[in-house]
């Protein structure tokens, strides 16, 4: 069985990423929703069963969640996903609320780039058009990130990629690029490009 585990963004909508998860779905994935609730109480993902216990091989976060999901990896007891693909993270939430002039007052206040993360497969996925996170906060968890296979896309859309066949179109190449296991055949796409480092 292929399984994902996902980690929505900041309000958990799950309207967000619908053609893209559908798309994963269609093409026999099966996902499974992290099942925390952000920002309320301590963050302790030792704690968090999906966490310690997981088992699919692949984990996929947007945002808020994609930043959690880097951060928790290192809570990891039993079976460590062989990929992790981040959708428009931060670095830095405190950072990030530094310069976004929003209050962390009642958030969860943690830096993901200080964690140490190794992974077989490794993407970060960032919107040109995201007016949420500078995309700086993607490249330095990339760089930071031991991985043999690391990748960087970018994609023509807004923070939470709202454009249905860009979804499906990112949704695709992601499986493709699994299933060459990294490798990129340089094809053009419409609404993705992507980089190895």
């Amino acid at each position: 069985m292929k399984k994902i585990l996902y980690w929505a963004g900041r309000g958990q909508d799950l309207k967000i990423l619908d053609d893209f998860r559908k798309e994963l779905e269609k093409n026999e994935y099966v996902i499974e929703y992290i099942n925390i609730k952000y920002d309320s109480g301590q963050l302790s993902p030792s704690e968090w069963i999906q966490v310690t216990n997981n088992s699919a091989d692949w984990w996929i976060g947007i945002s808020l969640g994609a930043s959690l999901l880097y951060y928790s990896t290192n809570f990891i007891r039993k079976h460590k996903p062989s990929r992790i693909t981040l959708i428009n993270p931060f670095s830095s939430r405190k950072i990030l609320a530094e310069e976004k002039g929003f209050s962390l007052e009642n958030q969860w206040v943690f830096t993901p780039k200080n964690c140490n993360v190794e992974v077989d497969n490794f993407d970060v996925v960032l919107s040109l058009n995201d007016n949420k996170i500078p995309m700086y906060h993607g490249v330095e968890l990339l760089n930071k990130t031991i991985s043999n296979n690391k990748q960087i896309i970018f994609v023509k859309g807004n923070h939470i990629i709202d454009d249905n066949m860009a979804q499906i179109e990112l949704a695709n190449l992601l499986i493709k690029n699994g299933i060459l296991n990294g490798e990129n055949d340089n094809g053009r796409y419409n609404y993705c490009n992507v980089y190895k480092q």
